[in-house]
């Protein structure tokens, strides 16, 4: 236990220093005078107990529910919804695939299931280092899918994060880079050419293939030629012990804590603006004081006093790093006010209620971005349904700078001001 409270005081220490990221004249960056837009997507693949999650009361001055407790002294940088969802989801557990897009990705021709940070990432594009991070705790989610129908991979270590962040290859790793892009760019001019080809004498469902096939092809030569962008620009320096581990992947009281401060470092350098971190669905047991049950199995409580009970420690955990993460940033200066100031961070969960396998009101909060936050929302409207939680989404995505009147079938945006 020890050896594990030095590893996690050596990530600490690491978020508390300066950084910076260097300047970029050898490829025309200029640094703007206004601060840029950033999401982060928090997700939970198994719901939130609604009865210990939604606040009773609504309006800025909400008291918070058992569960939203450790947000308690943000009331004034956030907002919470009740009701509002994705109507055209029913796919329980599988709703974790769709949280962030709205769209059933089993049912979706590829493309028309994007999610929200893949638009927001490729909106920025190879401006910083990585168009987006992503990690996941406890397995992956599957929850990023990007223009062309493709899912996003998720970082579950957090040294495999760290190296990939901020620790620069060697030369010769360099040089064999180098050759895969350039191999790989040989081989996207062959197929492109091919599928051209092919198109000329192809049908109308074909050209439709060839089309999404396509897409993907410039998908991945974006790609290659934003890592080349940045193949010879130093990483951010960051000092970090190099035996940095925790004991487990159920570890999340070490792990949590460890992966939220590197998004923290990544956002200060600027080394990404695009993030997603999930807790994944599993039926381990999380190591948290008083957890000792299947994190799935507890989701099923039964109303069981001691499940309903842990699994509120877990449910909380979530929200305290949600907490944690929403008090760095604010204390981190960004221009005139603070990175929360610049910075949406979103958490929600495909289902409502995992004791039912319901996909109907969302836990859904909403923090920083400069918007003028409401507290609690009862997002229900006139007509007696809820409100899409893509309408919410297309008011982020327009917060940070896309053009775009509905994402992903929104009928509408939410009003934050």
């Amino acid at each position: 236990m020890r050896h594990i409270k030095n590893n996690r005081r050596a990530f600490l220490k690491a978020a508390g220093i300066s950084i910076a990221l260097p300047a970029l004249e050898s490829v025309g960056a200029a640094k703007s005078a206004t601060p840029p837009k950033r999401m982060i997507c928090i997700c939970s693949a198994l719901g939130m107990n609604p009865e210990a999650f939604f606040p009773t009361t609504f309006g800025k001055d909400f008291t918070p529910s058992p569960t939203l407790m450790p947000l308690g002294g943000f009331r004034d940088d956030l907002t919470v919804f009740s009701h509002m969802d994705h109507p055209a989801i029913f796919t329980k557990h599988g709703s974790m695939n769709s949280i962030l897009s709205g769209i059933d990705a089993k049912r979706a021709v590829a493309g028309q299931n994007v999610s929200i940070d893949q638009l927001a990432a490729t909106h920025v594009g190879y401006e910083t280092r990585f168009p987006s991070v992503h990690i996941s705790l406890g397995g992956t989610q599957g929850n990023s899918w990007s223009p062309s129908g493709i899912k996003v991979r998720e970082e579950v270590n957090p040294m495999d994060l760290f190296k990939k962040l901020f620790v620069n290859d060697s030369e010769a790793a360099k040089k064999a880079r180098k050759l895969e892009l350039d191999q790989q760019g040989s081989v996207l001019d062959l197929v492109r050419g091919q599928a051209k080809r092919l198109a000329k004498n192809a049908n109308a469902p074909d050209r439709d293939k060839l089309d999404e096939y396509l897409t993907a092809v410039r998908e991945a030569e974006e790609r290659i030629q934003g890592i080349q962008r940045w193949q010879d620009i130093p990483k951010t320096k960051v000092d970090i012990g190099d035996d940095t581990n925790s004991h487990g992947n159920m570890d999340y009281a070490t792990l949590a804590p460890l992966m939220f401060d590197l998004l923290v470092l990544a956002i200060q350098s600027d080394t990404s603006r695009v993030f997603t971190a999930g807790f994944g669905m599993h039926n381990h047991v999380i190591e948290l004081d008083g957890v000792n049950t299947g994190y799935h199995g507890l989701t099923h409580h039964g109303n069981l006093p001691d499940r309903l009970k842990q699994l509120r420690i877990i449910e909380t955990f979530y929200i305290g790093q949600m907490a944690r993460l929403i008090g760095k940033l604010k204390e981190s200066r960004s221009g005139e006010g603070s990175l929360l100031d610049d910075t949406m961070v979103f958490f929600g969960s495909g289902l409502g209620d995992a004791a039912r396998h319901s996909n109907r009101n969302l836990p859904i909060v909403v923090a920083g971005g400069g918007f003028q936050h409401r507290g609690h929302v009862d997002a229900l409207q006139p007509n007696k349904l809820q409100t899409p939680l893509n309408n919410l989404y297309t008011t982020m995505l327009q917060n940070f700078g896309i053009e775009i009147d509905a994402f992903n079938g929104a009928t509408g945006t939410v009003d934050l001001g």
